[in-house]
């Protein structure tokens, strides 16, 4: 017999078989037993979660003979035709390939036929959000009504981009990622089997680079195994998948946080292989991410170098935002390392302090209030009332004057927001509003605004009055004031 990658060999037959979906196994086998079967099923979900896999297990357990439980025998001629693909009144449509209309028609025309040897004929189309607007329409019809030995079953992963219409026409169901500690215990039941060696934090890695999925989990174990020869190490999981070490993610910020430029360099040197730059990124935002956690608990105790809780929290959420923004350029970029290095020479030279200090101490003629405003983007009821205020900053304070009728418009909600949208703008993390009525009304933006309206139609005027073609029409036509009263 051929060799059966892992990802087919392990797939589920069984609802027990099936990994991290417990809520839609439960909600399957309730229906199975009470016969209460849906008419249209949608499987939802990111890759490799089970989506198809749980429709075909559904459709076994619809057509099974000795259904026990709400669990198909996997023994009777129609569920062994379904797992050896040999089912006539089980059709499985890829709606990536088959995604026309004419293919759609050509499947509702077998739709009235009755199954061969089954209860019903079930149609598992994949990938159902491929399919055109035009197959979409087609259906609709069926779906509503189907003959009652018909059931459609789909799998997308890209819900949003299927019709209302088709959605209203069948049962739902979400399928979660898979977590990490389901993943790890079935990686640890598959390699019993398999007879292959593992460490545990090995299977913790793999974990974590799936990211949720239980296929691409045994698509990356197989390439694992190919090269580790069946005895999978923590250092083989990292050397194959590019994941750095960890002493590496720590030194790089440890380094950041003394501004070691020579001992941050010596650590870039070591890394030769543009593959591991982005989990680079990825580990670096996880410790980041995890240092900020554990500085506002009251139990300090850390799994990394605890001197990192000593970086400034505003400084943590800059060095996070700087990673977050500058990976998504590693795909494109011609040099993934100098992307990293040019990023980390930005978290070098960032000082949060003299940022604040350079916008606070920032004197009151540069700052300008009405073009401030057009940019935060405020409410268009606020920004009105806005337009009659002072604002300036003060130290760490934001100086917010109103007349009195206008002060009392104001609820405190809108002044969280301007709060909020200002720190942002400014940079100022604790910056406060503060809201008096000392309002001079000639320096509001409504008063700046009209000033300048009326000094651009000022210029016009003046421009007009001097035009030679101006006064010689006036000259010509010799205007006169014709009075009409009776007097």
């Amino acid at each position: 017999m051929s060799y059966l990658v892992l990802a087919r060999k392990w797939r589920p037959k069984t609802f027990s078989e099936v990994v991290g979906q417990d809520h839609v196994v439960r909600a399957l086998q309730n229906s199975l037993k009470n016969d209460s079967n849906h008419q249209a099923f949608l499987f939802t979900g990111t890759r490799g979660v089970g989506k198809t896999s749980l429709a075909r297990i559904l459709t076994k357990a619809l057509n099974c003979e000795d259904l026990v439980n709400g669990e198909p025998c996997n023994e009777c001629d129609s569920c062994l035709s379904i797992n050896n693909s040999s089912s006539i009144d089980f059709q499985e449509i890829d709606a990536a390939s088959r995604r026309g209309i004419s293919e759609t028609k050509e499947l509702l025309e077998t739709i009235p036929y009755m199954p061969t040897s089954s209860k019903y004929k079930v149609y598992l189309i994949d990938e159902v959000h491929m399919l055109t607007k035009e197959s979409f329409n087609s259906l609709l019809k069926t779906l509503e009504e189907p003959p009652p030995h018909v059931i459609f079953m789909f799998a997308t992963t890209e819900f949003s981009q299927i019709p209302a219409t088709i959605l209203s026409r069948c049962l739902q169901l979400n399928l979660n990622s898979v977590t990490l500690e389901d993943l790890k215990k079935q990686l640890s039941i598959i390699f019993t089997k398999e007879k292959i060696k593992y460490e545990d934090f090995a299977l913790t890695l793999i974990s974590e680079a799936a990211n949720g999925s239980i296929r691409d989990a045994l698509t990356i174990s197989e390439k694992i195994i190919s090269f580790s020869e069946k005895n999978i190490t923590s250092s083989v999981v990292r050397e194959v998948l590019g994941i750095p070490d960890d002493e590496l993610i720590q030194g790089i910020l440890k380094n950041l946080k003394d501004k070691n430029t020579e001992e941050l360099f010596k650590i870039l040197d070591e890394i030769n292989n543009d593959s591991s730059v982005k989990s680079i990124f990825i580990d670096l935002m996880d410790l980041i991410k995890n240092i900020s956690l554990t500085q506002f608990k009251n139990n300090k105790d850390c799994s990394y170098d605890s001197t990192l809780l000593e970086i400034e929290p505003g400084t943590l959420q800059i060095f996070y935002q700087l990673c977050l923004v500058n990976m998504e350029y590693i795909d494109d970029s011609p040099d993934p390392k100098g992307l990293l290095e040019m990023t980390l020479l930005k978290m070098l030279a960032f000082d949060i302090e003299e940022k604040k200090n350079l916008i606070i101490d920032k004197p009151f003629n540069n700052f300008d209030w009405s073009s401030v405003l057009t940019e935060l983007k405020l409410s268009k009821v606020f920004s009105q009332h806005l337009m009659q205020s002072n604002g300036f900053i003060h130290q760490k304070d934001f100086i917010l004057s109103l007349p009195k009728e206008k002060k009392v418009l104001i609820n405190e909600t809108s002044i969280k927001d301007l709060e909020s949208k200002l720190r942002t703008f400014l940079s100022i993390e604790d910056l406060k509003v503060v809201v008096n009525t000392d309002y001079d009304a000639s320096r509001s933006p409504l008063s700046l605004k009209e000033e300048k309206l009326k000094k651009n139609n000022e210029i016009i005027e003046e421009k007009i009055s001097n035009s030679k073609s101006y006064k010689k029409i006036v000259s010509e036509l010799n205007p006169k004031i014709k009075n009409f009263d009776n007097s």
